[in-house]
C-alpha cells in the first residue's frame, strides 16, 4: 500500500469487522469474492473447486404471504449448488438456536418450486459467528452440527442441513495451527498493529485489511455506521425504558396486594423499595 494512502487511513479509527453492516461490506461484495472464499474454506470442508461462489439475495423469502421474513448477512451458492449463509452476532440474543434453525429451514424451502422433486434440494450450511460465548462449558470455538444418532454416532447424511458456529472470545491469542485461526484473528482485531500482524500471513487477509482501511476512511461509510449505532442504542434505551416501566408496575401491584393483606407501609417499603408516600397512595 502506498505510504501516502496509509497516512490518510491513520487519521481514522478503524471500523470493527464484526459489525454486521461492515461485515457485509467486506464479504458481501462481488469484488471481494476471493476473500469470502478463503474465509469459508478455512473452516468449511468442501472440495476447493466448490468455492466458485455466486452471491444471492440475503432476504430469505417467506413461503406464504404474512410469514416471517428472515435476513442473513451474506448468502452464496457454491459451484455445485450448495447454499452457505453467514450470520454474525455481536450481542447475545435469546433463542439463537431456534433462529438458526428457522433460517436453515427457509433456505431449504426457498429452493423448492411448485412441482419440484426433493432431489432439487441442495445442502444448506448456516454459519453463525458470535462475539460472545455460546457454549460456556466447551473449549472448542469451532463446532459443526448435523443430524446424528446420539446412541451410536450414526450421521444421517441425506439430511442436507448443517450449522457451523464460531465463538470469537474462545479463539486463542497464539496460533493454534487451525486453518481458520488467522481469519478469526482478523475478526477479533481492533488496532492497526493487530491487523498488520495477521495480514502478513495471508494474501486474502491482506486484501481484507486494506479494504477495511478504505471503508474506515470513507466519510459516507462512517456516517452510515454512526447512524446505525445510534439506532441500536436508541432501541436498547427504549427496551430498557419498557423494562423499567414494567418493573415499576410490578412493584406497585405487589405493594397493593401486600397492603390489602394487612401488611404495614414500612414492611411494603422494605420488600419493594418504593417511596413511603407512593405506598400510602397505593393503599388509599
Amino acid at each position: 500500500m502506498p505510504f501516502y494512502v496509509m497516512i490518510r487511513y491513520m487519521d481514522y479509527d478503524l471500523l470493527p469487522p464484526t459489525d454486521d453492516w461492515i461485515f457485509k461490506l467486506l464479504f458481501g461484495n462481488e469484488r471481494n469474492k476471493s476473500m469470502l472464499a478463503d474465509l469459508l474454506a478455512s473452516f468449511i470442508e468442501l472440495p476447493q473447486e466448490e468455492y466458485e461462489l455466486s452471491f444471492l439475495d440475503t432476504h430469505l423469502k417467506p413461503e406464504a404471504e404474512g410469514d416471517k421474513l428472515g435476513i442473513v448477512d451474506v448468502k452464496v451458492r457454491t459451484k455445485t449448488g450448495r447454499i452457505i449463509a453467514i450470520e454474525i452476532q455481536v450481542h447475545p440474543v435469546k433463542n439463537i438456536g431456534k433462529r438458526m434453525s428457522f433460517y436453515k429451514s427457509m433456505l431449504i424451502v426457498e429452493q423448492m418450486g411448485r412441482g419440484d422433486l426433493y432431489s432439487a434440494i441442495e445442502r444448506v450450511i448456516c454459519v453463525c459467528i458470535t462475539c460472545y460465548e455460546l457454549f460456556r462449558k466447551e473449549k472448542e470455538y469451532l463446532n459443526g452440527f448435523r443430524f446424528y444418532n446420539p446412541r451410536n454416532g450414526l450421521c444421517f447424511e441425506e439430511i442436507p442441513e448443517e450449522i457451523v458456529t464460531l465463538e470469537l472470545p474462545k479463539v486463542p491469542v497464539e496460533d493454534d495451527g487451525s486453518a481458520g485461526w488467522e481469519w478469526l484473528q482478523f475478526l477479533r482485531s481492533r488496532r492497526r498493529e493487530e491487523f498488520e500482524i495477521v495480514a502478513e500471513r495471508n494474501v486474502e487477509i491482506r486484501k481484507a485489511v486494506d479494504t477495511l482501511y478504505e471503508l474506515s476512511a470513507d466519510e459516507k461509510v462512517r456516517s452510515e455506521y454512526e447512524v446505525r449505532q445510534k439506532a441500536w442504542r436508541d432501541r436498547l434505551s427504549q427496551n430498557e425504558g419498557y423494562y423499567m416501566d414494567g418493573l415499576q408496575r410490578g412493584l406497585e401491584e405487589t405493594a397493593r396486594r401486600a397492603l390489602s393483606e394487612g401488611a404495614t407501609v414500612e414492611f411494603v417499603q422494605k420488600i419493594t423499595g418504593l417511596d413511603l408516600e407512593k405506598i400510602r397512595t397505593l393503599g388509599s
